[in-house]
């Protein structure tokens, strides 16, 4: 199991791996939350009890959840801007072959009349 969650965080991310992935993030999220409250509750009982070395252990609990939750979020928020690049990229290439066939057809155009204009200055008498 850690072997897989390895490759599965460490190797590249694909966009059809995403999907395959979320329950992945999902539950590292959860035990984030876990390390967060287990943190928080590890704090409030070292006040009761004025024990400055669990409440160390408690901030230091509740540091390591937050540290997964803002990985895990930082995470998602990549994948996210990755695949609106790549739809952004799309959009770029559709508009440049449309640049690249106006260009064409502008200069067809262009041709066209200058053949016209050739013509009209040959039946000149």
């Amino acid at each position: 199991m850690k072997r897989i969650l390895s490759n599965m965080l460490t190797s590249k991310p694909d966009i059809s791996t995403i999907k395959e992935q979320k329950w992945v993030l999902n539950t590292v999220m959860i035990i984030g939350g876990f390390l967060i409250g287990a943190g928080v509750a590890d704090c409030v009982i070292s006040i009761k009890q004025l024990d400055v070395d669990q409440l160390a252990r408690g901030l230091t609990i509740f540091s390591a959840g937050v540290t997964i939750c803002v990985l895990v979020d930082n995470t998602k928020a990549q994948r996210a801007t990755k695949k609106i690049h790549q739809e952004t990229q799309l959009q770029l290439n559709n508009i440049e072959k449309q640049l690249e066939a106006i260009q064409q057809s502008q200069q067809a155009t262009e041709r066209e009349v200058q053949e016209i204009r050739n013509a009209v200055n040959k039946a000149k008498p």
